[in-house]
């Protein structure tokens, strides 16, 4: 077995070496840990004569075992004791015996796990190696012929992935062996004059054979990256091909001609000189070659570009939550008290306000300034949207979970799996005890009952030719639909399914209807996506939703949310900004998984699995899969670093960083007895989460003083000139409203009321049950079908009506009537209204809105070129021209008394809602314009206003409360005569 060949010593195979290299390095830094123990021992006399021997004798095992060059060796000369320190009674300076002990005790923990491997002899090693060796040969054997036969009909379809690109690439330019540049790699090379590759940290060695192919007769490769951000491990990018480099050039000033030469970009434009110190300090104490795979120095540290004006507030935050535990899972409660914690901050620092740059000036913080970070979302983001929604904040549309952990999706896909295969009884469970279906858990049991055998489709079956209406009902649904499935495309299916079984209207009647319904929409979207990739099968759309659960599915937001709190991933905030960064979540653990699966593969160690004792009844990893499973963890716990940088350089203006867990004391006085002021390369080994990096770097500044009091200050501290805000809180779960204890009456309970006049009670209120909580001004005039009532009203969903799109033959035809008024209205909201000064102004203007995507193509045909010309011809439409004070489609929310909708209604608050066309601003009162587009005859102008009357004096009334001014005109105009007419404040 490649590794292994002709070993005698487990310690000469590839991985024994590696791992034996790797206890020798760790080694190292555990006797500079015991050597700062031994010298601070020395600091008291009382300490250093009774704790100096035993550690000095502990320095000598260190190194003794770090002599050991073979497998054997090691094993035989494995610490098992460290002994026992003398006990020093009432010791002068506790705190510090304490930490020495905590030092001690944390180089043997380490000790004893690292050795751990070594206990096993060489020969039994070697024996499990020869063993397994057969199995993966047969392993490696499959793949093989896999790829023969995968290739073989790649070649057949005429298809190429994206990996057979780069290989082609490469074979093309190296030929098939692969050891010398062919005449095509001259030829393609000499078509460049410089080659930039860009996120260079990123690549892989394919890749890099590539650029250094091209590029080898000229030396005309010029490099751009930081390898502190190389975050795409999974993709296989190796940051040791970024860093073989850097460590091999030479600085551009000392290069000579075509050497190899580097140049550091350390300046920074994004953030501010808070940010950066608080960046740096964090990596000094945390990055080296071990973790992260860079030493962190000054030619590493960031300088701020540009000086940025100081902030009035802590641009940085660490916030440490100390949860108590408390009802349901650990996680959940994490996930709970922390996203509240998150939310009350965003809610603090949104009403101070707390201010953010903006050029050379300072402003109050937006919710749109906002992003949370998050390691993990997938598990975590949804806490934070509800946080955040309860008080009002408004979250971006995309994020905080995935559409199919919704309720609505759920059902949707349980039913889909129904129609692929009926016999799965969980989804078909899930189906019929859904909104949609309403079977009672009782209906369900007494199904189950009478045919307690077999799968529940074959039970509800039974029970629908025993005269079950609901059960028979159902399954003639089942079956035409799964008909439908076997003939029709994906989308036809959904549609159907939609109409016949009215999902949509049902869960648009539940809280949060709306948000429901588009969930809807989006996974038929999405179905219609899946069609045009020539995929149609149900069964092949189910796996891409099984797929798409695991990463998360969301819709796009058209546009973004500008003012919206965001939730991202770490990954997908790579290469953007934001001015108010809060990194949490920090206490969730690295993700372990990989490393145990039976068989692990490395780029460099190659492979390993586990092997297998039949005589014990167990498996046990070989030395191959012991090697290559530290090597994964050592890489990916420097990736995690990496992500950390990635995530604290989004920041701009300010970083809140918070770390909630049960066990946060317990991590703080472990580190508070470990950190040191530079670089602590075993302690931050150590790391599981990202927290503790941030922790280890917190416990070493002045301002921690609310860690200190949990944990105890370490024995060096520093003073930085922007100071972070470091507090320490307390949580519990967040609590839910307790049950009343019931009390036995201490008097006899007063006799009941007659029933009848119970029974007969009006309530004297019913008319304010019956209102709706929220009327637009359009609905005081019964108008509900006008534009502003389409736009701001809930218009009811009848049951069983389903909203079919629009078909081919009707998205082609001329707009009629209200559509032309729709088409028209948002033409004057978004024309330039001073380029409208001719009618060739006002086609030009049209024609910038079709091409801009104001207007559809339909909508920019119908609106009439005359009519908005003849407007602005107007004196009105001059003035307009001018815009002096000139609102337009201003929208507006108040509270007004119940009357303006019935005369009982008195006394009661509804929300009022209207759309402005357009109002004059001026010194002395308010001007209301509105355009309407309706049919009218030349001198029927007032009476078509008269019906229009109270919706504009609406507009009025709520203008003026709004601006605390008068209004002076309320005016109607008419586009079909192209006159203007005004509305009397009061009715005639």
């Amino acid at each position: 077995m490649k590794g292994q060949e002709e070993a005698r010593d487990a310690g000469q195979t590839t991985w024994g070496k590696y791992l034996m290299d790797r206890l020798q390095a760790y080694l190292v830094d555990q006797e500079e840990l015991l050597r700062r123990a031994l010298q601070l021992a020395w600091t008291q006399e009382d300490l250093g004569p009774k704790y100096g021997p035993t550690l000095e004798e502990n320095l000598r095992q260190l190194e003794s075992l770090r002599a050991c060059r073979t497998w054997e060796e090691v094993r035989t000369h494995q610490i098992t004791d460290f002994g026992r320190l003398a006990a020093v009674r009432k010791p002068r300076d506790p705190d510090l015996a304490e930490r020495i002990k905590a030092l001690r005790k944390a180089c043997w923990e380490g000790v004893k796990a690292r050795q751990a491997p070594f206990a096993v002899d060489s020969q039994r090693l070697l024996a499990d190696l020869d063993q397994s060796h057969l199995a993966l040969q047969g392993l490696v054997q499959l793949v093989r012929d896999f790829a023969r036969v995968y290739e073989r009909e790649k070649r057949r379809r005429r298809v190429l992935d994206f990996g057979d690109l780069e290989h082609r690439t490469l074979e093309l330019l190296l030929g098939k062996l692969g050891d010398s540049p062919t005449r095509a790699a001259g030829e393609i090379g000499r078509r460049f004059r410089e080659v930039m590759v860009d996120e260079y940290q990123d690549t892989n060695e394919v890749q890099d054979r590539i650029f250094e192919t091209l590029t080898r007769e000229r030396g005309n490769c010029f490099l751009v990256g930081d390898v502190k951000q190389s975050i795409y491990r999974f993709r296989l990018a190796d940051p040791g091909i970024f860093l073989e480099k850097y460590r091999e050039f030479v600085p551009a000033g000392e290069a000579e001609p075509g050497q190899g030469r580097k140049i550091l970009l350390s300046e920074n434009f994004r953030s501010g000189g808070e940010i950066l110190e608080a960046s740096n300090h964090v990596f000094r104490c945390t990055m080296s070659a071990s973790v992260g795979g860079l030493e962190y120095g000054e030619a590493e540290a960031l300088r701020e570009g540009i000086p940025h004006r100081p902030l009035p507030q802590s641009a940085v935050e660490l916030h440490g939550i100390q949860l108590t535990p408390g009802p349901g899972g650990e996680a959940a409660v994490k996930y709970e008290a922390e996203a509240q914690f998150v939310a009350e901050r965003i809610e603090a620092l949104l009403g101070e306000p707390a201010m953010i740059r903006q050029g050379e000036d300072l402003r109050p913080i937006r919710p749109g300034d906002i992003v949370i970070l998050l390691r993990s979302p997938g598990s975590c983001a949804g806490y934070y949207r509800r946080a955040l929604e309860a008080r009002g904040i408004p979250v971006s549309a995309g994020a905080g979970g995935s559409v199919l952990d919704t309720g609505e999706a759920a059902v949707l896909r349980s039913f889909l799996q129904v129609l692929d295969n009926p016999l799965q009884d969980i989804p078909l469970e899930a189906v019929l005890a859904s909104p949609v279906f309403r079977f009672t858990a009782d209906h369900l049991g007494s199904i189950r009952a009478a045919c307690p055998e077999g799968a529940l489709f074959e039970a509800l079956t039974r029970a629908g030719e025993t005269g079950d209406t609901q059960a028979g009902a159902f399954l003639d649904l089942v079956q035409s639909l799964r008909q439908a499935a076997r003939l029709e495309n994906l989308t036809r299916l959904l549609e159907e399914i939609y109409a016949r079984t009215h999902m949509e209207a049902v869960f648009a009647a539940m809280d949060g209807g709306e948000k429901r319904r588009r969930n809807l929409e989006f996974l038929y979207e999405t179905a219609a996506s899946f069609e045009q990739g020539g995929r149609r099968d149900l069964a092949q759309f189910l796996a891409f939703l099984d797929t798409a659960a695991q990463g998360g599915l969301q819709p796009e937001e058209a546009g973004g949310v500008p003012e919206a709190v965001s939730i991202l991933s770490i990954h997908k905030s790579k290469g953007l900004e934001y001015p108010v960064v809060f990194l949490s979540n920090l206490s969730a653990a690295f993700n372990r998984e990989d490393l145990r699966s039976n068989v692990l593969v490395d780029a460099q160690l190659g492979i390993g699995c586990s092997a297998l004792d039949r005589e014990n009844r167990c498996r046990y990893p070989t030395l191959a899969k012991r090697a290559i499973a530290q090597r994964i963890q050592e890489e990916n716990t420097s990736e995690e670093l990496r992500v950390l940088y990635v995530a604290m350089t989004r920041a701009k203006d300010m970083l809140i960083m918070t770390y909630a867990s049960r066990y946060l004391t317990k991590r703080l006085e472990a580190i508070a007895r470990q950190v040191t002021l530079g670089s602590n390369t075993a302690l931050s080994q150590e790391a599981d989460c990202l927290g503790h990096w941030i922790l280890m770097a917190a416990m070493v500044r002045t301002e921690a003083g609310e860690l200190f009091a949990q944990a105890g200050q370490p024995e060096e501290t520093v003073v930085r000139g922007s100071p972070w805000r470091i507090r320490f809180h307390q949580r519990g779960p967040v609590q839910e409203l307790e049950a009343p204890v019931l009390q036995t009456p201490d008097r006899e309970p007063e006799p009941l009321p007659d029933v009848q006049t119970l029974l007969s009670f009006q309530y004297p209120h019913q008319s304010a049950v019956q209102a709706p909580s929220k009327v637009t001004a359009t609905q005081l005039k019964g108008r509900e079908l006008d534009r502003e009532a389409a736009e701001q009203a809930m218009q009811p969903l009848l049951a069983g009506t389903r909203r079919w799109r629009q078909p081919a033959f009707l998205t082609q035809r001329p707009l009629e009537g209200r559509e032309i008024g729709t088409a028209t209205h948002l033409a004057m909201q978004f024309l330039r209204y001073e380029a409208c000064g001719s009618q060739a102004g006002v086609e030009a203007e049209l024609s910038r809105l079709l091409a801009e995507g104001f207007l559809t193509a339909r909508q920019a045909r119908a609106v009439n070129r005359q009519w908005i010309g003849d407007f602005f011809r107007t004196e009105l439409g001059q003035r307009l021209q001018r815009g002096q004070d000139v609102l337009r489609e201003f929208k507006f929310s108040i509270l007004a008394d119940g009357r303006i909708l019935q005369e009982d209604l008195t006394g009661e608050k509804l929300l009022l809602q209207g759309v402005v066309d357009c109002c004059f601003m001026e010194e002395d009162g308010i001007t209301v314009l509105d355009f309407k587009t309706d049919r009218v005859r030349p001198g029927g102008e007032a009476a078509a206003a008269a019906r229009y009357g109270g919706q504009i004096r609406t507009y009025g009334q709520a203008l003026s409360r709004i601006f605390g001014k008068p209004v002076k005109k309320l005016l109607l105009y008419f586009f079909q005569t192209g006159k203007l007419q005004e509305v009397p404040w009061s009715k005639a």
